[in-house]
């Protein structure tokens, strides 16, 4: 399994050159990956990475080329943070 929130912080890295127009799609995914990130480092719950897991989803696939590079980025770091939150629903949390 790769280290979902490494992924989250080249991403970030990456997609931080793009992020400067206020309201471009690079834009609103930096938020929503500083948001993730967020919430992968606190590991509450299971449950509260799914949901984090569902909106980052919600928004690439709404505001993203889905062909495009960084919706496959954001696929593969949902499908690891959603890897975490099965782990932290086996240990009960």
């Amino acid at each position: 399994m790769s280290d979902p929130i490494q992924m989250v912080s080249e991403l970030l890295n990456k997609v931080s050159e793009q992020a400067d127009v206020e309201e471009s799609p690079e834009w609103y995914l930096r938020s929503y990956l500083v948001d993730y990130k967020r919430t992968l480092l606190r590991k509450w719950s299971s449950q509260e990475i799914e949901f984090a897991t569902g909106a980052l989803m919600r928004f690439c696939a709404e505001a993203l080329d889905t062909n495009g590079a960084l919706y496959r980025d954001c696929a593969e770091i949902a499908e690891e943070g959603a890897k975490l939150g099965a782990q932290l629903k086996t240990a009960g949390r």
